[in-house]
């Protein structure tokens, strides 16, 4: 693995789309009207060219959801190999560090919104907590079978009609289709009937845990991006969820049977892995980026999660850098 950045660059929609896109002088795609604030976006693989993004790790500032009809796509998720093949739909959160590898003559649609937008859609702010496939370390990849891939089909050239030739109302009926998706989806999650994972028999821990994942995600997402310099505390993000430490720590056990601290330790762990296979800088830089005191501290913690030192690591990934001082 080759790498000649010293920072994983951060795309927002805008900069995503103008990077896939590639100058496509369709005049009939909505797309080519979207801009700096766009918080949706949406196309067809047969739009997308990748060419610029193959092999190069970015962080994306939204969510994305990959949903194939047929062919295949393969990409690099947080470090994992991960393939979308035939009838297989695909949710991504923001703050994950993606590569694309390849496409396999992919059939289907991208579609791609901001948390802020997804915030637009229901009344309810609870309800946003029970998609758990938008959480870290859920199942977030689904085969459907021939009746829900009918289904998903529809909502998604629905989708696509209204966001590529925008007409009054395309704007609710856009917003209307992606929550039917996500609700369906939430269905799919629940085993299939819909009594479950709706919110329903969902317990007051397990929204503290839910929050809790969203806004430490939100904080590991910055400090990728070197917008803040070191990961929160517990107690900072009880603060933030304005409950006590101790009963955040409780909530977060109940709900996932670790603790807090020990689920931000292993998310400090998996940014640093990120960094030292997708940038050149040296241990001690990455352990200043990561908020440790010393790069002894860093190396120490490092080998204690992973079971080797961070140059250890770079060495068994075959990491190569190509930055010359």
């Amino acid at each position: 693995m080759t790498t000649t950045q010293k920072y994983i660059p951060s795309l927002n929609i805008y900069s995503f789309a103008e990077s896939i896109l590639n100058g496509s002088k369709d005049k009939s795609k909505g797309y080519l009207k979207i801009s700096q604030k766009s918080e949706f976006f949406m196309c067809q693989f047969s739009d997308m060219h990748v060419d610029n993004l193959m092999d190069s790790p970015y962080i994306y500032d939204f969510f994305t959801i990959y949903f194939v009809e047929s062919g295949s796509l393969a990409k690099i998720n947080q470090l994992e190999s991960l393939e979308i093949g035939a009838k297989q739909i695909f949710f991504s959160k923001p703050g994950e560090i993606k590569t694309w590898q390849k496409m396999n003559n992919p059939k289907g649609y991208l579609v791609a919104f901001t948390l802020d937008y997804l915030l637009l859609l229901i009344d309810n702010k609870n309800l946003i907590n029970t998609f758990e496939y938008l959480m870290p370390h859920s199942r977030r990849k689904f085969s459907l079978d021939s009746p829900r891939f009918i289904l998903y089909n529809t909502i998604f050239k629905e989708l696509a009609n209204e966001f590529n030739k925008p007409r009054k109302y395309s704007a609710e009926l856009i917003k209307f289709w992606l929550f039917v998706l996500l609700i369906k989806t939430n269905r799919i999650y629940a085993n299939g009937d819909g009594s479950r994972g709706l919110g329903i028999h969902k317990k007051s821990s397990d929204f503290i845990y839910s929050k809790f994942m969203l806004i430490m995600e939100k904080n590991f997402k910055d400090l990728a991006s070197q917008q803040v310099e070191r990961p929160f505390l517990v107690r900072e993000f009880a603060e933030m969820l304005s409950i006590n430490p101790t009963y955040l720590g409780e909530c977060v056990r109940k709900a996932s049977g670790k603790s807090a601290k020990s689920i931000i330790n292993q998310r400090t762990a998996l940014l640093a892995k990120c960094q030292l296979l997708h940038t050149y800088n040296n241990i001690s830089e990455i352990a200043y980026q990561l908020g440790f005191e010393s790069a002894g501290y860093f190396i120490r913690f490092f080998k204690k999660y992973e079971g080797v030192t961070p140059l250890e690591y770079r060495k068994l990934n075959g990491f190569q850098s190509m930055h010359t001082s």
